[in-house]
């Protein structure tokens, strides 16, 4: 059986993310295994909808197996995302080939760009252009520039960008899966054409109504949507989030603060631990804390992993753990018994099942738990805590 990965977050699952399964089958694929993101995410934002209903919904449309990125990868930089998810994909030792959107399509370019990305001229490079003032992001643009110039239209794309963190980690892991580019269709960051049924998810995440997306998400998933938000468990409610991760950030040291992972670097967390005291909502705190220097979204992940209680000590000489299984159908199961005899750690579905492993492993479930308990109160009716241990796996 030919197996192929994918990770993601389908925050929500649209119609292009459908189209990316469904070119994963056109090469060859017999089963497709998705590695997803939890109730918090590499944007660093609480996740629209749930992972379980994003589960439910890939399943639905061309998936068979879906597990679960760790919190302390998920919400992380690229780099960290992607050492996540390929990290759990290769765990589970059947995997053949990586497929990932991207701008170019040319997975040979891709690898080439993680190569030269992951040399020491590049890091100096990035270094030296980070030293002026930029993002991370305008630094490695400027280091390709400089070192490799037919390849810094790779360091421009955000999904190029993202895919060649994919290659590094494939090449880091040693590990046998082939990467597979498939260039995207439709609608870019941030936006619709409605005459492909394609948006991106920044856009779906906009609109005030389910209905308002239902032309371009799969009419499979329809139902379920409708349901969850008619119950009120969709969408986590950004004035919710606000609140509680002001009022949480409000009673942190400066000590505390420095634990957070990505804060501590260069002195962040004095200027974090300033503007938590001057800003009275958290688009002002993202304000105060933004520089030319520190991009949005990483302003936005150390402000959720404060709010979370992330340590950026779990991740200082830890591997990932465990795999836990989220949803799967018939030929999921089918993968799953062919992991039995490959599968470099223990799968499981049940987190506490899962937190007796080790005690990485129980650090992992504990932070599991605990970003479930805090992603339920920002629903329009939140659920109860201990949820991350009751959910069961989902089957369709």
């Amino acid at each position: 059986m030919k197996i192929t990965g994918i990770i993601a977050e389908y925050d929500p699952f649209h119609n292009g993310h459908a189209y990316h399964i469904g070119k994963a089958r056109a090469a060859g694929a017999d089963a497709v295994v998705v590695a997803l993101g939890g109730e918090f995410t590499q944007r660093g934002e609480p996740a629209w909808c749930s992972k379980y209903l994003r589960a439910q919904c890939a399943l639905l449309c061309g998936a068979d197996l879906v597990l679960e990125i760790p919190l302390p990868y998920a919400l992380g930089s690229a780099e960290r995302f992607a050492e996540g998810g390929v990290s759990v994909l290769d765990a589970l030792g059947c995997v053949d080939t990586l497929s990932f959107g991207s701008e170019c399509g040319d997975a040979q370019k891709i690898s080439r760009f993680a190569a030269l990305s992951d040399s020491p001229e590049f890091l100096d490079e990035v270094k030296k252009a980070h030293s002026g003032g930029v993002s991370a992001a305008s630094a490695r643009e400027a280091a390709a520039r400089f070192l490799a110039p037919e390849l810094s239209e790779i360091a421009a794309s955000p999904n190029d960008t993202l895919g060649a963190e994919y290659c590094k980690w494939l090449s880091r892991l040693g590990s046998s899966m082939e990467p597979f580019a498939v260039r995207r269709y439709g609608a870019g960051h941030g936006e619709a054409v409605l005459k492909s049924g394609i948006a991106s998810a920044t856009y779906l995440r906009s609109f005030p109504s389910v209905s308002d997306i239902l032309p371009y998400v799969p009419a499979a998933t329809h139902g379920l949507l409708l349901e969850a938000e008619t119950a009120g468990k969709l969408p986590a409610l950004p004035e919710k989030y606000g609140v509680a991760a002001l009022s949480r950030l409000r009673t942190l040291s400066e000590a505390e603060l420095a634990r957070v992972p990505d804060c501590a670097a260069e002195g962040l967390y004095h200027r974090v631990f300033d503007a938590v005291r001057q800003a009275k909502s958290l688009d002002e705190l993202y304000s105060l804390i933004k520089t030319k220097r520190y991009a949005m979204s990483r302003v936005k992940r150390i402000v959720a992993g404060a709010y979370l209680g992330l340590d950026g000590s779990v991740l200082k000489g830890a591997k990932l753990p465990y795999i836990r299984v989220l949803g799967m159908n018939d030929l999921g199961a089918a993968v799953l018994k062919e992991a039995k005899s490959t599968a470099k750690l223990p799968i499981s579905a049940s987190l506490a099942e899962l937190e007796r492993v080790s005690e990485t492993a129980a650090v992992f479930a504990a932070l599991e738990a605990r970003a479930e308990d805090l992603w339920q109160i920002l629903l329009p009716s939140p659920g109860e805590c201990g949820l991350a241990y009751k959910t069961k796996l989902i089957k369709v």
